[in-house]
């Protein structure tokens, strides 16, 4: 949404090693009547990067840099990432240690 109309391209890995081009951009409709609001969806379209050469808006890309490769996840709910900075909500499966003394990037620590 910081960049409307415009889209933004990435390139991610799943946990399980699988590789995409993906690009993203808003979509505004406006609420029907007057003072509504403006609802905006964000819209997400990926291929696996070997259809790369296939796409033009992977141009550019460093597609052999593996540190261009952001890590990704289906769901917070059954990602194994512990030290992900875009977790929303903690994982289903796994034991979380909560010190009201200590901050970081989650209100929580996930236990190995």
């Amino acid at each position: 949404f910081e960049t409307p109309t415009r889209f933004l391209r990435q390139l991610a890995e799943t946990p399980d090693g699988v590789r995409y081009v993906i690009l993203a951009r808003d979509v505004s409709k406006a609420g029907g009547a007057w003072g509504t609001p403006q609802r905006r969806f964000a819209i997400s379209l990926g291929c696996e990067v070997k259809h790369a050469a296939d796409l033009v808006y992977a141009d550019g890309l460093d597609l052999d840099r593996d540190s261009a490769f952001q890590p990704i996840g289906i769901s917070c709910r059954i990602c194994e990432r512990v030290q992900c900075h875009q977790r929303a909500v903690p994982p289903l499966e796994r034991q979380l240690i909560v010190d009201p003394n200590r901050r970081g990037t989650l209100p929580y620590e996930i236990k190995r």
